[in-house]
């Protein structure tokens, strides 16, 4: 008989496992730790500003710190395949050139821009002009620039489905041309509306004559005036909801517009008079996104159960830290169980792009409109010296599966195709396809 070998105490699994844990624990605490001192340094120690021109010296002192806090920070250089050395030899002779400060900033702007994420780019520098848009919003919409939205105050000059045709005289591609080196995105449909909503800015104050076509065919050419700069909102008394609601054909309807403010507790509102409704329709178009706290809470209202949204992990020069995972915990005293539609475009991005990426791959919802504006960033803000300063991704957000949230985000179940009839027209194709599903006709 073979006597039995007893390992060491100190070599057993239960042991190991025992030591492991607390090991890992004081590890991503540390990691996690020095990312929030990382950030507490930058913001409280602010670099002086320089003022006047830029010396040679001055100028690339501040090239090379923004080269360097991107190769440090900036979370998805790899991932996207980035050569960030092969952009460092194309942006800096623009740089050095540059005939003016101004345009020396420019260069960076487009070297931020060409990393192509919605949530990196050129924040603000010394000597940058404000600027303003006239109170309309532009889209994307079968390849045209098209009017969307017209403030009262112009309602009686620009229509909802004009196209725009040209800019101070100039052909509209011209122009867009000309912006878009300048805006970095992870889809071109998420850059087009970008695009569109630049089209027309502009120093406060000033006027831009913009020339549009009716759907019939009729051109005309309207001046609008540039408003001056609002002033920051208020931090106390009543702030705006974030949430609408009505009812449509039986249906509940409820809009959020951003994971701000009362985003949760106005959604709460909204469910407890749709609870009895027969079927749901949850309307996150054009939410850019906001606090991924909110989003949870709202996403709980629709579980009973803990669900995994995504999991996450942050760049920490030169390492990264451990994946963890964002679950989703069932919240409030019922469930809504009825059927969800979810309505969805380019317009959702950052942490509303984890919202309806986990609702869709739960299964829990039925989502109808377009692509998702795929980005994912926890962003960061790093001080240039000389003042100027940028903001970078620093993390990684996977789906379940594995699939990164930026640059895939999600495709709709239901893809619907906005036309330039239908804004005419004043209809919501996407709320009637919803319709359309909760009815059993889809």
């Amino acid at each position: 008989m073979v006597p039995t070998v007893r390992k060491p105490w100190y070599r057993r699994r239960w042991v190991l496992v025992l030591l492991a844990v607390p090991v890992v624990f004081l590890v991503v605490l540390g990691v996690l730790g020095f990312s929030l001192y990382r950030v507490a340094v930058n913001s409280a120690q602010p670099q002086p500003v320089w003022e006047g021109p830029l010396t040679p010296e001055q100028r690339r002192e501040i090239f090379d710190a923004l080269w360097t806090t991107v190769q440090r920070n900036y979370s998805y250089l790899e991932l996207k395949g980035i050569d960030w050395r092969a952009r460092r030899a194309t942006y800096w002779p623009e740089a050095k050139a540059a005939p003016d400060d101004a345009a020396f900033y420019r260069v960076l702007e487009r070297m931020v821009a060409s990393l192509d994420d919605g949530h990196s780019r050129l924040v603000s520098y010394p000597g940058q002009q404000p600027v303003t848009t006239p109170p309309l919003t532009l889209g994307w919409v079968e390849e045209q620039y098209v009017v969307l939205e017209v403030d009262e105050a112009l309602a009686d000059r620009v229509t909802p489905g004009d196209r725009l045709t040209a800019i101070d005289g100039r052909p509209v591609a011209e122009v867009a041309a000309e912006l878009r080196p300048y805006i970095g995105e992870a889809t071109e449909a998420r850059r087009q509306r970008r695009i569109a909503r630049s089209l027309l800015t502009g120093p406060p104050g000033s006027a831009v004559a913009a020339t549009f076509l009716r759907p019939d065919g009729g051109e005309y050419t309207v001046v609008l005036e540039r408003p001056e700069p609002e002033p920051d909102s208020p931090t106390v008394g009543p702030q705006p909801t974030q949430v609408t609601a009505r009812e449509i054909e039986g249906f509940g309807y409820i809009r959020i517009h951003m994971w701000t403010g009362d985003a949760a507790y106005a959604f709460d509102a909204a469910l407890e008079r749709f609870r009895g409704a027969p079927g749901l329709i949850l309307d996150v178009r054009g939410n850019g996104g906001g606090d991924d706290r909110l989003a949870s809470q709202v996403a709980g209202r629709l579980f009973a159960e803990r669900q995994l949204f995504s999991r996450f992990r942050f760049r920490m020069y030169p390492f990264w830290t451990p994946l963890m995972p964002h679950y989703v915990e069932p919240r409030g005293p019922w469930t809504y169980t009825g059927p969800v539609v979810l309505l969805i475009d380019e317009g959702v991005y950052s942490s509303n792009d984890f919202f309806v990426g986990g609702l869709a791959r739960t299964g829990r919802v039925t989502t109808v409109g377009r692509p998702t504006g795929a980005g994912s960033a926890n962003p960061e803000i790093f001080t240039l010296p000389g003042g100027a300063r940028v903001r970078l991704s620093r993390w990684i957000e996977y789906f379940p599966d594995g699939t990164p949230v930026e640059g895939n985000g999600t495709r709709p179940d239901i893809e619907v195709q906005l036309t330039i009839a239908d804004i005419a027209a004043g209809r919501d194709p996407d709320v009637e396809a919803a319709l359309a599903v909760l009815r059993g006709q889809r």
